[in-house]
């Protein structure tokens, strides 16, 4: 009987070895996955909507920003 628990001691432990390191696997390749930001775009905001959009996608009028050209005309007449 002794034998017997010590066969499937060894086998809980090696099923915990190769669930952990599948698990550990996993992890790896999901972090590779994830793309990480190195430079984020700088964000402004509409001058007129107030909505955050990149810098590079918006409208500029002397020291205002605009997200398109109706909020940049608007802003002209006000």
């Amino acid at each position: 009987m002794g034998l017997i628990k010590l066969m499937v001691l060894i086998a809980v432990v090696i099923g915990l070895v190769i669930l952990w390191r599948r698990f550990k696997a996993w992890q790896i390749t999901s972090q590779r996955q994830q793309p990480t930001p190195t430079n984020p775009p700088l964000m402004v905001r509409c001058a007129q909507c107030q909505l955050h959009l990149p810098r590079d996608q918006a409208l500029r009028v002397n020291d205002q920003w605009y997200c398109c050209d109706a909020h940049r005309d608007a802003g002209r007449h006000d």
